[in-house]
Order: C-alpha cells, then structure tokens, then sequence
C-alpha cells in the first residue's frame, strides 16, 4: 500500500512540475498564423514554419548552450532561392540580438576542433582503456552525426522544394511572461514564454 502512495504522490509531484514548467509560444499577428504550435508565414514567394523544440538527441547537453527550434522552409518560386543563415536573427525584449549557428558551428562549439579520432590512436592503450574510449568515440560520432543529419542546411532551395530542420541560436536567457522575436528578412515571428 506505502509502494502505491509513493509511485502515486511521485507522479502528482511529475505532473505538478510539468505543468509548472516555461514553455516558449508562437503569438499570432497579422503575418503570422499559428497551426500546432508552429508559427507560419505565407508569402509570394515562400512559406516558413517555425516552432519551439526541444533537443532530444545526443549530445544530451546541446540546449545548455542553445536555444532550438524547428524550421521548415518552402520555395514557392520557380527559380532556386539561397537561405542564408544571416538572414535569421532573435531579439530579446530589450533588443539584444542574438546569433545563429549553422552544423558546422555547432559541432565545433561542442566538440571543438578535435571532433574525431584516429581509431588507430585506441591501439597504444590496454584493452579496458580501449573500451572507454571507443565508447566515447561513439558516442561523439552520434552527437556528430545527429547535429549534421538533423540540422537546417542553409543552401539554395530548388524551386517547388522545401529544406527543414534543427535551427540554434545563442543561449536566450528568458524569464516568464517575456517575449522576443526571430526575424527572416523582414518577416517577424513573437514568441511569449509562459507558466
């Protein structure tokens, strides 16, 4: 019976907390409608599809350094269109701007410049030693390769087409109740963090 109070008061206590919990919400304007949590603009030329995400992958620690979301972008035009990844930007309420970072950065940011290892480095250590470290290369491999496979390229867009992915900007340090912005071009995107 005590087994079944706890299990019980544990999963209230989980509850609680999620509810609790910050979360980050597109605001509707006038450019902007809101569909399942994704913020969409529609334009001539394009559409963009842009939402809150958490980072569920490894490396487990990326959004200590990030602030994620999930973009999708569709070249309505029949000529190839270039994403630039200068055109996006996020404005804190007091107009702080913050930067965003294509794959290439973001792998360099969390395993610096020596992202890979030679395996035959591994043989000049007894076995046990060679076993942590393949696992660290491993494990490095698969936040390598998940940053690369799943973040937004910025590239041309061929025409009909569309890109999505993982986009990261510098860690936004937020309170509830505030609000910032992300920005393509000229096309502004709210964003309200709330209980």
């Amino acid at each position: 019976m005590n087994n079944i109070i706890k299990k019980t008061g544990l999963a209230l206590l989980i509850v609680l907390l999620s509810a609790c919990a910050t979360k980050i919400v597109p605001v509707k304007s006038k450019n902007v409608k809101i569909k399942e949590d994704f913020a969409l603009i529609n334009k001539k030329d394009y559409d963009i599809a842009i939402q809150p995400q958490s980072w569920n992958d490894s490396p487990q620690n990326l959004e200590n350094y990030f602030t994620v979301f999930y973009l999708i972008f569709r070249n309505k035009t029949r000529e190839t269109m270039p994403i630039n990844k200068n055109s996006f930007v996020l404005l804190d309420e007091k107009g702080e701007q913050y930067n965003l970072f294509d794959s290439d950065e973001i792998v360099k940011i969390m395993y610096g410049n020596d992202q890979y290892y030679d395996m035959n480095y591994l043989l000049n250590f007894d076995s046990k030693d060679k076993e942590e470290l393949k696992e660290e290369y491993a494990t490095r491999l698969e936040g390598i390769r998940n940053i690369k496979l799943k973040a937004f390229q910025f590239r041309n867009i061929r025409s009909q087409a569309q890109e999505s992915g993982y986009i990261f900007f510098e860690k936004l340090e937020y309170k509830k109740g505030s609000f910032f912005k992300i920005l393509y071009n000229n096309d502004v995107v709210e964003f309200a963090i709330i209980d």
